[in-house]
């Protein structure tokens, strides 16, 4: 018997939306495949349409006009392009930025010379006080934190951040990979100079994203050659990939409500994994995260094993950031937040998604009964 595969690591990223991969198909079955939207004659220009309509929808999803959405690859070039061109732009002022980012944040401070790291709690909640101090020592040009923690669920208070950011003269860019289709967005209210998107996290095509923007006066760009996205990022755009995007993007706008109820499967999962493991640590449990992820520790174990002993029997979960290829490694928030190496050591990420069913949990936590029992037999 085939034993059913359950996917818990959407943060990751999630299965492919049935109404992407119908838009992604009508396009790839047409016969005039060669839509390249920079042409003049009729089958560029019908790419050109096909283009400005997911447009609108990447638009509609972040509360910014369509005119300010400029596809990319992803946030990851979206991260590097906000900060290289501040960092090129203005040599001279500081980059402040989260001490709880994304891989593609943190490690292109290699790159960058003039950054400072702004503190988190222990709930992983960046300390305001922190920030309002280092915006009084250094003459800043960009702030950098992101919507939603890809490890932990939590949500930043993006409309403090930016309000203390323009208080003292800078910009502030935000990574929205995980806050897209799992909290509102809308850049004009909180206030969100630079917005990154990721595709693949809301159920649309990999390779895929955007940055948007708010009007203020600083469009960063990262590859020269073209005239694409207006100048903004050269090369040839990825028509089909990009309409799956966008209907990705709708159907995540429409869905934001049910997706909410996911909190009821998280809470369901912490207290059961908690009653058969009294030393379990989740992690920002009593702050404001999003609805679909649960991050927790178990101190004196070893996570790879159980990631092993999981997928064995069909269960996808994760560790913590996918962005390391495949690597397991302590996390790195959880070091930000004061955890010792043991904790941070141990910790096991489970992220629910848009095809999450009620029995996926069930099989899951009888799977990790089973797993825990076993181990604490050994």
């Amino acid at each position: 018997m085939i034993k059913k595969k359950i996917y818990l690591d959407y943060n990751a990223t999630s299965p492919l939306r049935p109404e992407a991969r119908e838009a992604m198909l009508d396009i790839l079955s047409l016969e005039d495949t060669a839509l390249n939207a920079s042409s003049v004659h009729s089958q560029g220009q019908k790419g050109r349409k096909i283009i400005e309509d997911a447009r609108r929808q990447i638009a509609n999803l972040t509360g910014t006009d369509a005119k300010q959405v400029i596809f990319n690859s992803g946030a990851t070039e979206g991260n590097n392009t906000v900060l290289l061109h501040f960092s090129q732009n203005f040599p001279d002022e500081t980059i402040l930025i989260s001490a709880a980012e994304h891989p593609s944040i943190l490690e292109s401070l290699t790159a960058l010379t003039n950054t400072k790291t702004i503190p988190i709690d222990n709930n992983g909640i960046l300390r305001l006080d922190a920030l309002e101090t280092l915006l009084q020592e250094n003459k800043t040009s960009l702030v950098s934190c992101m919507m939603v923690n890809n490890e932990t669920g939590v949500i930043q208070d993006v409309s403090k951040i930016s309000d203390l950011t323009h208080k003292y003269g800078a910009l502030f860019h935000c990574d929205g990979a995980q806050a897209a289709g799992r909290t509102p967005i809308n850049l004009n209210k909180n206030g969100i100079d630079f917005l990154t998107l990721s595709s693949h996290k809301i159920g649309g095509p990999q390779g895929v994203g955007a940055l948007t923007l708010r009007l203020c006066g600083q469009t960063p760009s990262l590859l020269f050659g073209g005239g694409q996205e207006k100048s903004a990022r050269a090369g040839t755009e990825n028509v089909a990939g990009i309409a799956g995007f966008g209907a990705a993007a709708q159907q995540t706008q429409e869905s934001l409500k049910d997706y909410r109820n996911l909190s009821i499967l998280r809470d369901k999962i912490e207290n059961k994994i908690t009653s058969l493991s009294s030393d379990v640590i989740v992690h920002s449990k009593s702050a404001n995260r999003v609805a679909n992820t649960s991050f927790f520790s178990l101190p004196n174990t070893n996570a790879q094993s159980i990631l092993m002993a999981l997928d064995l029997d069909g269960i996808a979960i994760s560790n913590g950031s996918a962005c390391s290829s495949g690597t397991v490694k302590p996390s790195a928030t959880l070091k930000a937040m004061g955890c010792d190496k043991n904790i941070a050591g141990s910790a096991l990420r489970i992220s629910l998604g848009w095809a999450t069913k009620d029995d996926d949990i069930d099989i899951f936590l009888e799977i990790w009964e089973k797993i825990i029992l076993r181990q604490n037999k050994n």
